[in-house]
């Protein structure tokens, strides 16, 4: 049987798996992160040490703060932006603290990688490739780290897989237009957490309509699309009314400051900002899209530079050190010096390259550096599974082209393409993109990785059986 028959060696009307493919991937992410739980319980500093958490919880803090007052409330909330980056987890946080919150997260996180092994399930028919997706998807380090830590991530994540599972639902079931709304509502949450998701519900109604041109036509593609896009505007209308101006408002980390961040950082590699890290005075604090798009003209290079070096740390840093240093505390203090705007590990890697990245982190913080380095080699066979994937599913007879699989199938495949390539696209008008960002996209890339590698491991097998007298 061919590699890319892989997908296709069981009938596309075969009924759903039993449930142990799901008992197996729930028990075994509940026992991972309930062994984690007990440390949770007696540190606090993990949960604190997630990218942006101190702001995060600024925020959070003048939030409850400010709830015994509505007008100080509405203030706090017009003032901070986006609600969604912080307001779930100022509601947890006022219940019980910082373990109200991991609890939820780990709740989101095991249903998460349930809701994973049941897309992959759809999207290859093969009960080894949703097992294998789902312990892979569990197992990858910020899947492990982030429902322990203070960071939008760990709700916007799993809702994105929340919502690509009930869309397939819908489809299995079309008329019933309340999976479409949920299915929608789900993705629109993770667009609500963390904005630069806001367009996948379009791409996924997109998808849909290019496999299946009656879906353009449908009301309950419509459904779906509004319901993605609701929560968004919602808040949108809300910062309208108070401030005259539609969009989610100003935060520490809005589209406007991170086209001057990047920006800054392209002047800096070009030697016309200070040496010291700091962006010009005459650099507006935020950029419009019309004067960012402007800089990027006018700095081609620099620009692409930059674009090229966020991509190779989105798709190379495999994340562990979320879970070596950032939840568990190794190397926490080096971690700090490895971070300098001047000598830290980023900047190395922007003025003068990856070698002198590493000898700067090695002199800095070698055990950091170290389980940075076995990390990118482990993941780099995610890459190059998901690699082969790619190309065995482009190929003009893939299970994704071919017309006798249903449309569910048909569009779950398309639409874990096209996630990898959506978060790296969007990634880039951060400045430092790290490998945070990449864990929307890593359910995608799990499912994948597990279908490439046993496509190459089946054609192997195969090889083997017809070498054998």
């Amino acid at each position: 049987m061919a590699a890319d028959d892989i997908a296709r060696h069981r009938p596309a009307a075969a009924p759903l798996p039993a449930a142990i493919p799901y008992w197996i991937v729930g028990l075994a992410a509940a026992i991972l992160h309930s062994a984690l739980l007990f440390f949770d319980a007696t540190s606090a500093a993990g949960f604190f040490r997630a990218d942006r958490a101190s702001q995060r919880f600024h925020a959070m803090r003048n939030l409850i703060e400010s709830s015994h007052d509505y007008s100080g409330f509405l203030a706090c909330l017009v003032k901070q932006g986006i609600v969604g980056d912080y307001g779930i987890h100022a509601a947890l946080y006022a219940l019980g603290g910082p373990m109200a919150v991991v609890s939820f997260q780990v709740l989101l996180a095991v249903g998460a990688a349930v809701c994973v092994t049941y897309i992959s399930w759809r999207a290859f028919r093969s009960r080894n490739i949703a097992i294998a997706g789902g312990l892979l998807f569990a197992l990858l380090p910020q899947s492990i780290a982030f429902p322990h830590q203070l960071l939008s991530e760990a709700i916007s994540n799993p809702f994105l897989i929340f919502g690509t599972a009930l869309l397939l639902r819908a489809l299995q079931r079309p008329r019933a237009a309340w999976g479409w709304a949920i299915a929608g509502l789900c993705m629109g949450m993770a667009a609500f957490v963390r904005p630069a998701l806001v367009l996948l519900p379009l791409v996924a109604a997109g998808l849909l309509g290019a496999l299946d041109h009656t879906r353009l036509r449908s009301w309950r593609t419509g459904v779906f699309v509004l319901s993605g896009l609701l929560p968004l505007l919602l808040w949108c209308f809300f910062m309208f009314i108070h401030t005259g101006k539609f969009g989610p408002g100003q935060s520490t980390q809005d589209l406007g400051l991170n086209f001057s961040q990047s920006t800054a950082k392209v002047l800096l590699g070009e030697g016309v900002a200070a040496p010291n890290g700091e962006a010009p005075e005459w650099l507006p604090t935020r950029l419009t899209l019309p004067q960012y798009l402007h800089y990027v003209a006018a700095h081609p290079k620099g620009f692409a530079n930059l674009y090229f070096k966020n991509t190779l740390v989105l798709v190379t840093d495999s994340g562990i050190g979320r879970l070596y240093v950032d939840l568990l505390g190794f190397g926490a203090e080096e971690r700090i010096r490895l971070q300098d705007p001047v000598l830290g590990w980023r900047a190395q890697l922007t003025n003068h390259g990856p070698v002198a990245m590493l000898r700067q982190g090695w002199r800095i913080a070698p055990g950091t550096i170290a389980a940075g380095v076995l990390g990118a080699a482990g993941f780099a066979l995610v890459n190059l599974g998901v690699a082969i994937a790619y190309v065995l599913l482009l190929r003009r007879n893939s299970p994704m082209k071919d017309p006798q699989n249903d449309l569910q199938q048909r569009w779950c495949l398309a639409f874990l393409l096209a996630v990898p390539i959506y978060v790296l696209a969007t990634s880039q008008v951060v400045a430092y993109a790290p490998s945070r960002l990449r864990s929307q996209g890593e359910f995608a890339w799990a499912i994948l990785t597990c279908f490439g590698w046993a496509a190459v491991i089946r054609r192997r097998f195969c090889r083997t059986r017809e070498e054998q007298p």
